[in-house]
């Protein structure tokens, strides 16, 4: 197949329609552009196809073929492609035009989408010629016999979505299942994602005995994380008090007040303040010892004393070593701003560190997100962290006897902010009190163990409880209601178990640890009730509930959808839809952004990318993309936004490196920018343009290649094994820019198949660097970002790029989109019997004006999501 792209890109016929005038590119905005690359689809064009009757067999209609579409291929095609010339081995006159029965319907594909994107017939050919009237004409008999080839291929194939969750999602399910709100599965292997780069497709996730292994131990652990077998421990608490720690180092330390020359300059270490007397000590923290009487212990009032910590600060408490070893850490802060202005903002963050001698520490991030102080001085808010000790990195030497190495252990509580030093008052972060409690429980038993263990009636009679049990456990975790017979197996595994463990709860655990490592929990099959009929080709209610929760949450479905499913409701349309929207609500939507986001454009290629040092400004890299996806979805706008937009997603660090004004904190929020910024949409963005360099400068072939896959789902065929490498040690080359190397390496004959199609797609990214930052001179050289496409469409720059795309290639655009989309919300890779399908689809969306929402409800209403 790949072989048969190139001969089909580089040896057809000649010619190509030029542009309408009121197309032109140098001369039509981007807006404009978007309105007349519509008016050009062919989706929007009523097609005969869809007036065909519901249930009719297609039947091919070589009629036309013999009366007009043989004849226009002759014409143009078989100079080349003939009875006298078979350039490549390709002979288009001995293609069977019978593409519903005959054996070339990938070939005439691959010819419907050279023409449809008028990369054939090339316009340097000069023996032949396709007139606008006769493309069309081949467009539209190709898409129609296509089509039909795709139903009858479908009605005679069976498409397998039959998968084990991935890691991600295996992980949240957990979480949701239990009730956790921490990551169980780290140890579990990353998975391989697909040609497509979709971790979640069924060719990919097979299981090794030491993923089942470690799914088995996962669970158990996960249960026993959840659930409580003993007395509540007695929690190990350490409160600080910013009035205790004042007069405790008063005595010993050198005070500051107002009356001081330098009062400013001392006010601007972090200190310890009476913001009564402005009485100031510098302080960075100390040793903390646990309350013994923390029962009767009562929160203090708002004191007037506060640690007074500027940006970048932070205060350092020495623990000792009488943290345990399992359970949440809670850490709770009582703090506000000293000033409110809206251009600066601050935010804790929680660091871990040990030093256990000269030569011997670590310090790592514990927390999961900075949380923003918001609340002003005068009226404080608590921030709370919860932390799981045993997934954090510990001191090994905690546990000795003797005093070397050192034991202790050390918690950082950070203010990050960007806020500068000022005449008047900085911004600075003020806690009056902290408390650090492990394990910590808000109540006992917890929450997550009556979840498992509840109340009944039948509590003490351990057979009929354990029913209860299991039966209302192993619904949700197998997404269906268990059957007599499984239930009966499952209490003879409990008997087992039960004879030989101390507790009815230590047996129960082991059992649904069993729950867990079921193929019912870890896979997604497509089992039919009894009562479905044999013939039925549809998805149960119950599987379409999980199909739906996996596409837009990543795990499993909750009670709602479980009851809807049960009682049959789930699939009546209006049901459906209001389901698709209120799982959207729902803050684990979220998943679904980030997890189709990351895979579609590849972002992991970020993970490898060292040459962006700033972790703050990678991070908001990789977050740019689907804050954009987020936005789009949530407005239900046109997807055309990701090829170019007016307004970007960028919070203050991102909207720096883009020398955007006016934009302050971490958050990332909507702002509306101008040609002049050179931005908008997922080709300007710093994170793609960065993991598509060479870690010095741009890389028109990286660039180029994803712009293919990622983009227009038209990857290029692999090298040839032969490719002869670019000699970096030659001075002419050294001489070269890198847009002339290139052009110098499509030169030769071995590259010249592979880099005509790649590179100018690359080339148009040329005004971007290695970081993603736009420029206009390379070396005091103006940058050159003008290529010729292999249809010979000329680009200039990024602009010229957009042009194009949104003129010429939105059907192109839309189509990817569609297909990727719902690759990804099938868990499977789509074949050509899909082609149909998802035409059908990319119609519909099309014609809904290409609104990302609007693209989830058709997916899941389509017939492939509901089909087995």
């Amino acid at each position: 197949m790949n072989s048969l792209k190139i001969v089909v890109l580089m040896l057809m016929g000649n010619g190509c329609l030029l542009l309408a005038a009121e197309n032109d590119i140098g001369s039509t905005t981007l807006d404009r552009a978007r309105e007349v690359g519509r008016k050009k689809s062919d989706f929007l064009k009523e097609k005969e196809t869809e007036k065909a009757t519901v249930g009719a067999v297609p039947t091919a209609d070589l009629t036309r073929f013999e009366e007009s579409i043989g004849e226009i291929l002759k014409k143009n095609c078989f100079t080349c492609h003939g009875p006298l010339k078979s350039e490549g081995g390709l002979r288009i006159d001995k293609l069977d035009p019978n593409l519903l029965a005959g054996p070339d319907a990938d070939r005439w594909r691959e010819i419907y989408r050279v023409l449809s994107n008028s990369e054939m017939p090339p316009k340097d050919k000069v023996d032949g010629s396709l007139a606008d009237v006769d493309r069309t004409k081949l467009i539209d008999w190709l898409s129609e016999e296509l089509n039909k080839a795709s139903l009858v291929l479908r009605n005679q194939t069976e498409h397998s979505s039959f998968r084990r969750m991935t890691k991600y999602e295996y992980d949240y399910a957990l979480q949701d299942l239990l009730g956790l709100k921490h990551s169980l599965a780290t140890t579990l292997p990353p998975e391989t994602a697909s040609d497509e780069g979709f971790k979640n497709s069924a060719q990919m996730l097979q299981m090794s005995a030491m993923q089942f292994q470690l799914i088995r131990e996962i669970g158990l652990k996960a249960l026993k994380r959840a659930t409580v077998t003993a007395q509540r421990p007695q929690p190990v608490t350490y409160i600080i008090s910013m009035s205790d720690e004042m007069q405790r180092i008063t005595a010993d330390a050198e005070t500051f007040d107002k009356d001081d020359k330098d009062y400013q300059d001392k006010r601007s270490r972090q200190h310890l303040f009476n913001r009564e007397t402005g009485q100031g000590i510098h302080f960075g923290g100390g040793n903390a010892q646990p309350k013994e009487d923390v029962v009767a212990y009562q929160i203090p009032a708002v004191s007037p004393i506060v640690l007074s910590m500027p940006a970048s600060s932070e205060l350092k408490t020495n623990l000792d070593r009488f943290l345990p070893d399992d359970g949440i850490m809670r850490v709770r802060v009582r703090a506000g701003r000293s000033t409110m202005k809206d251009t600066e903002f601050a935010s804790l963050r929680l660091v871990f560190s040990a030093h256990t001698s000269n030569d011997a520490s670590f310090s790592e991030v514990i927390s999961q997100r900075d949380i923003p102080v918001t609340a002003p001085a005068d009226n404080p808010q608590f921030i709370h962290f919860e932390i799981s000790l045993s997934d954090i990195q510990r001191n090994p030497f905690r546990k000795l006897e003797r005093t070397f190495p050192r034991r202790d252990e050390f918690l950082h509580i950070q203010n990050i902010s960007n806020a500068k030093r000022h005449e008047d008052e900085a911004l600075n972060v003020l806690i009056d009190y902290l408390e650090i409690s492990a394990p910590f429980y808000e109540q006992w038993p917890p929450k997550t163990h009556t979840d498992i263990f509840f109340a009944s009636e039948n509590k003490s009679d351990e057979v009929v409880y354990g029913r209860e049990v299991l039966s209302r456990f192993s619904r949700r975790a197998w997404r269906r209601p268990i059957s007599p017979e499984e239930l009966d197996g499952l209490m003879t595994l409990f008997a087992k178990y039960r004879s030989e463990l101390a507790t009815f709860e230590d047996a129960m655990l082991e059992v649904l640890s069993t729950v867990l490592a079921a193929p019912e929990f870890i896979y997604l099959p497509h089992k039919a009730p009894a009562d479905q009929l044999e013939k039925d080709n549809t998805v149960s209610d119950t599987e379409l509930a999980s199909r739906l929760s996996f596409f837009l949450w990543s795990s499993l479905p909750d009670e709602e959808l479980l009851q809807l499913a049960e009682q049959k409701q789930l699939k009546d349309p209006d049901t459906l839809a209001s389901q698709i929207e209120r799982l959207l609500a729902d803050p684990r939507s979220r998943r679904f952004s980030k997890h189709f986001v990351q895979q579609w454009l590849a972002l992991d290629g970020l993970n490898a990318v060292t040459h962006v040092t700033d972790d703050s400004l990678k991070q908001a890299m990789r977050e740019e993309p689907i804050a954009l996806f987020e936005e789009v979805l949530k407005s239900n706008a046109s997807i055309m936004d990701f090829l170019h937009a007016d307004y970007v997603m960028v919070n203050e660090r991102l909207a720096g490196h883009y020398n955007i004004p006016g934009v302050y904190g971490p958050h990332f929020r909507k702002v509306p920018v101008t040609s002049e910024s050179q931005r908008g949409g997922i080709l300007t963005g710093a994170g793609v343009l960065a993991m598509n360099s060479d870690g010095k400068d741009s890389n028109p072939l990286k660039r180029g290649v994803w712009m293919l896959e990622k983009v227009l789902h038209d990857p290029p065929p692999p090298p040839p094994p032969d490719v002869p490498e670019v000699d970096l040690t030659d001075p002419e080359i050294l001489k070269m820019t890198l847009k002339e190397r290139i052009a110098d390496h499509r030169n030769k004959a071995a590259c010249a198949s592979c880099h005509s199609r790649i590179d100018p797609w690359g080339i148009a990214f040329e005004n971007y660097n290695a970081l993603g930052a736009f420029r206009t001179h390379i070396n005091d050289k103006p940058v050159d970002a003008s290529s010729r496409l292999f249809n010979q469409q000329e680009l200039t720059g990024m602009g010229g790029l957009k042009h194009y795309l949104l003129i010429d290639r939105q059907d192109q655009f839309a189509a990817a989109m569609v297909h990727k989309m719902t690759a990804y919300a099938l868990g499977r890779p789509l074949s050509f019997g899909d082609h149909a399908a998802i035409d059908g689809i990319t119609t519909q969306f099309r014609k809904r004006g290409d609104r990302l929402r609007d693209l989830v409800n058709l997916i899941i209403s389509s017939e492939l999501f509901h089909a087995k």
